[in-house]
């Protein structure tokens, strides 16, 4: 039996957002705002390239370091980010600006203008702003560009001059790149794009103060073209991933619950009075986890069990809630979506048909989250990557692991390729980007996005964060969306 009140602890798992708003839209509600960890040296003013698959948080942090409040926040609540002192502009992201090109014009400008050209514009016109930079803010940006190409001399040395006060004044300026895939319809002119924003970021490498922060999905980086020039070796050793373990997704949780408008309460004075575990309110009416509950895997294991139970299922055959779940929502690389997680935590609270609840969760209904959780997983990449839906729906029914001739097979008997060559045809962005190597490079394509693992036998396993929603089986897995 649990030690927290089952009808209580449900209402606060159903405050958990059912699905994030689209990432970059807007701020997180403060009370649930968490600061991994694991996160403080991706925020480090100078690592300039970060990745992140999708919904690890790299467009949640390109919009929150653009507000002075929240980088005072993240400071407070981890000073090993350096982010005092600190200003945040947008160089590209998925929000329309006048501080950088949508991806329309910056397609017409990469037909007579270099990539690197291009971000060093935008990268001035963040720092020098319509005065210092010498033109009107509504001026075109092939007029910016050629302005900072004819007088480059001079507004590098006010770059300089900036780069020095700031120094002085122990302060910096960093200019923030996201949803990079969302410059170009095509991969030729977006790996044109990135590698040369790579290059004005190892740049302002002899700069003190002024800095770029990238954040890019990994996939991006695959392909060595990106950083063929000198050097670019240096920035991609140097990248820094957002990642989510498995104590940063339970500390994320106690965020939620902790601060829940129905349940919150009952939440931490059980923490208090079974587990030992204060709560502390910040000066913001923020309550702060304990920091035990954020670093001791043993003391999160115990309250996630008074929450779930002990096992899933009647015996401790089936797993443990605490590791089960986090095991099961991981692509093949084992990285983990936060909203994943939440989500189907919140799936799991709807689950109250079972008789004489012992625990808020049960079993049963963890397995039920899961399966929403691979159905949102599954419509985000459609999203991302529409192409994936042409190759994996063919595939529904068919068991995994299994040879990968298997499903060749299968995509030659749906006419797979030929779809996949008249992609562009349908209006469907970027396809996938090894087409031209066959069926081999399309595989490598879903093996580097985490959706494909290749076993040592050889065969082809799915993750069940994608292989549920896409109704494949596998023996003894959760069972697939229907």
């Amino acid at each position: 039996m649990s030690v927290f009140p089952v009808e209580a602890l449900r209402l606060a798992f159903l405050a958990l957002p059912e699905q994030q708003q689209q990432s970059g839209d807007k701020p997180i509600d403060m009370h649930y705002f968490y600061v991994p960890s694991s996160h403080a040296k991706a925020l480090q003013p100078d690592n300039m390239l970060v990745e992140g698959i999708r919904g690890a948080g790299k467009s949640e942090w390109w919009l929150e370091l653009q507000d002075p409040d929240r980088r005072q926040l993240v400071e407070d609540l981890s000073p090993r980010t350096g982010l005092a002192n600190i200003e945040c502009t947008a160089g590209f992201g998925q929000t329309r600006s006048d501080n950088y090109p949508n991806k329309k014009t910056l397609s017409n400008l990469l037909k007579n203008t270099d990539a690197q050209d291009v971000w060093q514009t935008i990268v001035a016109w963040n720092i020098l702003h319509e005065e210092g930079f010498g033109l009107a803010n509504d001026s075109s940006w092939s007029e910016k560009i050629r302005h900072f190409q004819n007088d480059y001399e001079k507004l590098d040395h006010k770059l300089v001059q900036i780069d020095k006060q700031l120094d002085q004044q122990k302060k910096k300026h960093i200019v923030l790149f996201d949803a990079l895939d969302r410059t170009a319809d095509d991969w030729k002119s977006l790996k044109d794009l990135l590698k040369g924003l790579l290059q004005v970021a190892l740049e302002f490498r002899s700069f003190k103060a002024i800095r770029l922060k990238i954040f890019v999905r990994p996939d991006m980086l695959e392909d060595p073209y990106v950083y063929s020039f000198p050097d670019g070796s240096k920035v991609i050793s140097n990248k820094v991933s957002l990642e989510w373990n498995k104590l940063e997704l339970f500390s994320l949780l106690w965020q939620y619950l902790g601060n829940a408008p129905q349940g919150g309460k009952e939440f931490r004075d059980i923490c208090a009075a079974q587990f030992r575990q204060q709560w502390k309110q910040h000066d913001l009416g923020v309550w702060m986890i304990p920091e035990e509950m954020r670093r001791d895997e043993t003391v999160q294991r115990k309250i996630f069990h008074a929450l779930a139970g002990e096992w899933m299922g009647t015996d401790a055959r089936r797993g443990y809630p605490y590791t089960w779940l986090p095991n099961h929502l991981g692509d093949s690389y084992g990285k983990v979506s936060p909203r994943s997680f939440l989500a189907a935590l919140r799936e799991a609270a709807t689950d109250n048909l079972i008789k004489d609840q012992k625990y808020p969760l049960s079993y049963q209904a963890i397995k039920k989250g899961v399966q929403k959780a691979s159905k949102i997983r599954v419509e985000e990449l459609k999203e991302d990557y529409r192409w994936i839906e042409i190759l994996i729906s063919p595939l529904k029914g068919m068991s995994v692991p299994c040879p990968f001739n298997a499903i060749e097979s299968t995509w030659k008997q749906h006419d797979a390729m030929d779809k996949l060559k008249n992609i562009e045809d349908a209006g469907v962005r970027l396809p996938p980007s090894r087409l031209e190597l066959g069926y081999e490079g399309i595989k490598q394509d879903l093996v580097d996005l985490g959706i494909f693992e290749i076993m040592r036998d050889g065969r082809i396993n799915m993750p069940d964060v994608y292989r549920v929603g896409y109704g494949l089986s596998r023996r003894g897995g959760v069972k697939p969306v229907r």
